[in-house]
């Protein structure tokens, strides 16, 4: 593997890695914290899904010889914290949460899609990268549909959730 394609690939497994570990945190709080049980019910499908995410890349950052990023510390408490908060705020912001952070990550998933174009022998990493972007897609979508309500402050709270995500993903790439 060249050494620019090496720093690709330990780019995206690194910030992959830690964007899964961080929804692992963020709902394990809403499970924990949420009160309604057929929301935290839904969140343990979600979660099971997000860990069978983790789980791939956890294995593909040791086989790959890829650094995990040094923010995990920041991003167990932060996530953990941003599902304590959404959960005390009502459900609402539990859906609104799911629908910004998984939305960013559609995003990412697919922009990683284009790159691994150009890397044919990395099909198993561009196969399975699709299957998460589509069951990411699922999770923006139960958090969009399960929330249609329009206020100022979900607006807010989706716009600062969304460029809280696009910051950890710069951050987690190089660090």
């Amino acid at each position: 593997m060249s050494d620019k394609k090496k720093k690709i690939i330990d780019e995206m497994l690194r910030v992959n890695h830690a964007g899964e570990f961080g929804a692992q945190r963020i709902y394990s709080a809403q499970i924990r914290f949420s009160k309604n049980k057929k929301l935290k019910k839904d969140l343990i499908k979600i979660a099971k899904e997000e860990f069978e995410h983790l789980e791939f890349f956890e294995k593909k950052v040791v086989k790959n010889r890829t650094r995990p990023t040094c923010m995990y510390p920041v991003w167990d408490g932060g996530g953990f914290l941003l599902g304590v908060i959404t959960s005390f705020l009502g459900e609402k912001y539990v859906y609104a949460c799911t629908e910004a952070v998984e939305d960013v990550i559609v995003d990412h998933y697919k922009k990683q899609l284009k790159v691994l174009k150009n890397f044919p022998d990395e099909l198993e990493l561009k196969k399975t990268i699709k299957k998460f972007c589509d069951d990411e897609e699922n999770h923006r979508h139960f958090g969009e549909v399960n929330n249609s309500e329009d206020d100022l402050k979900l607006r807010l709270f989706k716009k600062f959730t969304k460029n809280l995500t696009k910051v950890a993903i710069r951050i987690s790439k190089k660090i």
